[in-house]
Protein backbone atom coordinates (compact mmCIF):
# COMPACT_ATOMS: atom_id res chain seq x y z
CA UNK A 1 0.00 0.00 0.00
CA UNK A 2 1.32 3.35 -1.21
CA UNK A 3 2.19 5.83 2.05
CA UNK A 4 -0.97 7.68 0.37
CA UNK A 5 -3.65 5.51 1.39
CA UNK A 6 -4.85 4.10 4.44
CA UNK A 7 -7.04 1.60 5.81
CA UNK A 8 -8.34 1.99 9.23
CA UNK A 9 -10.94 -0.82 11.34
CA UNK A 10 -12.82 -0.80 14.61
CA UNK A 11 -15.97 -2.78 15.60
CA UNK A 12 -17.60 -0.61 18.25
CA UNK A 13 -20.53 -1.93 19.88
CA UNK A 14 -21.41 -4.43 17.12
CA UNK A 15 -20.75 -1.37 14.53
CA UNK A 16 -18.02 -2.21 11.69
CA UNK A 17 -16.39 1.07 11.20
CA UNK A 18 -14.10 1.40 8.25
CA UNK A 19 -12.40 4.55 8.06
CA UNK A 20 -10.52 5.20 4.16
CA UNK A 21 -7.92 7.51 3.51
CA UNK A 22 -5.68 9.19 1.17
CA UNK A 23 -5.72 7.94 -2.57
CA UNK A 24 -7.80 5.02 -3.06
CA UNK A 25 -6.83 2.77 -6.42
CA UNK A 26 -6.57 -0.74 -6.97
CA UNK A 27 -2.96 -1.01 -6.76
CA UNK A 28 -3.76 -0.73 -2.81
CA UNK A 29 -7.28 -2.10 -2.42
CA UNK A 30 -6.02 -5.56 -1.43
CA UNK A 31 -6.20 -4.66 2.18
CA UNK A 32 -9.77 -3.71 1.99
CA UNK A 33 -10.84 -6.44 -0.24
CA UNK A 34 -9.63 -9.39 2.26
CA UNK A 35 -11.00 -7.34 5.16
CA UNK A 36 -14.61 -6.93 3.32
CA UNK A 37 -14.04 -10.75 3.13
CA UNK A 38 -12.46 -11.24 6.72
CA UNK A 39 -15.19 -9.23 8.28
CA UNK A 40 -18.25 -10.73 6.48
CA UNK A 41 -16.89 -14.52 6.79
CA UNK A 42 -15.58 -14.79 10.52
CA UNK A 43 -17.44 -14.39 13.46
CA UNK A 44 -17.11 -10.83 13.91
CA UNK A 45 -20.23 -9.32 14.99
CA UNK A 46 -21.07 -6.93 12.74
CA UNK A 47 -24.62 -5.34 12.96
CA UNK A 48 -23.81 -1.99 11.62
CA UNK A 49 -21.64 -1.13 8.57
CA UNK A 50 -20.08 2.37 8.88
CA UNK A 51 -17.99 3.78 6.26
CA UNK A 52 -15.99 7.42 6.45
CA UNK A 53 -14.39 8.49 3.36
CA UNK A 54 -13.75 12.15 4.72
CA UNK A 55 -9.93 11.81 4.49
CA UNK A 56 -10.17 10.18 0.94
CA UNK A 57 -8.98 12.36 -1.72
CA UNK A 58 -9.37 10.32 -4.80
CA UNK A 59 -11.26 6.80 -5.21
CA UNK A 60 -11.27 4.36 -8.53
CA UNK A 61 -14.05 2.53 -9.65
CA UNK A 62 -12.45 -0.70 -8.37
CA UNK A 63 -12.73 0.20 -4.66
CA UNK A 64 -16.50 2.51 -5.36
CA UNK A 65 -16.86 -1.88 -6.46
CA UNK A 66 -15.46 -2.67 -3.33
CA UNK A 67 -18.00 -0.64 -1.60
CA UNK A 68 -20.79 -2.17 -4.17
CA UNK A 69 -19.82 -5.82 -2.45
CA UNK A 70 -19.83 -3.87 0.90
CA UNK A 71 -23.51 -3.13 0.44
CA UNK A 72 -24.47 -5.90 -1.35
CA UNK A 73 -22.49 -8.50 1.97
CA UNK A 74 -24.73 -6.16 4.53
CA UNK A 75 -28.27 -7.08 2.17
CA UNK A 76 -27.38 -10.86 2.26
CA UNK A 77 -26.96 -10.56 5.96
CA UNK A 78 -30.04 -8.39 6.55
CA UNK A 79 -28.43 -6.00 7.83
CA UNK A 80 -29.71 -2.04 7.73
CA UNK A 81 -28.19 0.09 4.55
CA UNK A 82 -24.79 0.88 5.34
CA UNK A 83 -23.89 4.50 6.17
CA UNK A 84 -21.03 6.42 4.45
CA UNK A 85 -20.16 9.84 5.41
CA UNK A 86 -18.04 11.66 2.74
CA UNK A 87 -17.61 15.58 2.75
CA UNK A 88 -15.57 15.23 -0.49
CA UNK A 89 -17.52 17.09 -3.42
CA UNK A 90 -15.72 15.29 -6.34
CA UNK A 91 -16.31 11.89 -4.61
CA UNK A 92 -19.69 12.14 -3.51
CA UNK A 93 -20.56 13.03 -7.56
CA UNK A 94 -18.74 9.89 -8.54
CA UNK A 95 -20.64 8.30 -5.77
CA UNK A 96 -23.88 9.41 -6.71
CA UNK A 97 -22.90 9.09 -10.47
CA UNK A 98 -22.30 4.76 -9.55
CA UNK A 99 -25.84 5.31 -7.86
CA UNK A 100 -24.25 4.31 -4.42
CA UNK A 101 -27.20 6.13 -3.11
CA UNK A 102 -29.17 3.23 -3.59
CA UNK A 103 -27.09 0.79 -2.00
CA UNK A 104 -25.54 3.26 1.01
CA UNK A 105 -27.18 5.95 2.86
CA UNK A 106 -25.11 8.86 2.13
CA UNK A 107 -24.25 11.18 4.82
CA UNK A 108 -22.28 14.91 3.28
CA UNK A 109 -21.06 15.50 7.02
CA UNK A 110 -17.88 15.27 8.77
CA UNK A 111 -17.81 12.03 11.87
CA UNK A 112 -16.44 12.42 15.07
CA UNK A 113 -15.42 8.97 15.90
CA UNK A 114 -12.46 8.86 18.02
CA UNK A 115 -11.98 4.63 18.13
CA UNK A 116 -8.73 3.01 18.54
CA UNK A 117 -8.83 1.85 14.92
CA UNK A 118 -6.59 -0.53 13.45
CA UNK A 119 -4.50 -0.06 10.18
CA UNK A 120 -4.58 -2.81 7.63
CA UNK A 121 -1.75 -3.28 5.37
CA UNK A 122 -1.75 -4.45 2.13
CA UNK A 123 -2.36 -8.39 1.23
CA UNK A 124 -0.04 -10.13 -1.20
CA UNK A 125 -2.12 -11.26 -4.15
CA UNK A 126 -0.77 -12.77 -7.34
CA UNK A 127 -1.40 -10.56 -10.26
CA UNK A 128 -4.41 -13.50 -11.04
CA UNK A 129 -5.89 -12.75 -7.06
CA UNK A 130 -5.74 -9.43 -8.17
CA UNK A 131 -7.34 -9.52 -11.59
CA UNK A 132 -10.40 -11.48 -9.96
CA UNK A 133 -10.86 -8.80 -7.64
CA UNK A 134 -11.14 -6.57 -9.92
CA UNK A 135 -13.31 -8.38 -11.76
CA UNK A 136 -15.27 -8.83 -8.39
CA UNK A 137 -15.53 -5.27 -7.24
CA UNK A 138 -16.76 -4.32 -10.88
CA UNK A 139 -19.19 -7.09 -11.64
CA UNK A 140 -20.68 -5.66 -8.33
CA UNK A 141 -20.58 -2.51 -9.49
CA UNK A 142 -22.88 -3.84 -12.80
CA UNK A 143 -25.26 -5.40 -10.58
CA UNK A 144 -26.45 -2.08 -8.98
CA UNK A 145 -28.31 -1.07 -11.98
CA UNK A 146 -28.09 -0.55 -15.48
CA UNK A 147 -26.70 2.40 -15.71
CA UNK A 148 -23.42 1.12 -14.32
CA UNK A 149 -23.94 -2.10 -16.79
CA UNK A 150 -23.67 0.48 -19.60
CA UNK A 151 -20.65 1.68 -18.68
CA UNK A 152 -18.65 -1.35 -17.17
CA UNK A 153 -19.89 -4.69 -18.78
CA UNK A 154 -17.17 -4.29 -21.37
CA UNK A 155 -14.25 -4.12 -18.53
CA UNK A 156 -16.02 -7.35 -17.06
CA UNK A 157 -15.94 -8.94 -20.37
CA UNK A 158 -12.54 -8.50 -21.25
CA UNK A 159 -11.04 -9.13 -17.32
CA UNK A 160 -13.10 -12.45 -17.79
CA UNK A 161 -11.35 -13.58 -20.74
CA UNK A 162 -7.88 -12.37 -19.44
CA UNK A 163 -8.46 -14.57 -16.40
CA UNK A 164 -9.53 -17.66 -18.05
Amino acid sequence: MSESSQILFANIDNCCYFKLCGELRYTNATGMDDLIERVFSAPIQCDQVVIDLNQAIFIDSTYVGLLASLARYCQQQHLAKPTLFSTQNEINELLFSLCLDQAFQIVQQPTNVTADMTSIGAQHYSEQEQGQMILRAHQALIDLNDKNKAEFQPLVTLLQQQLK
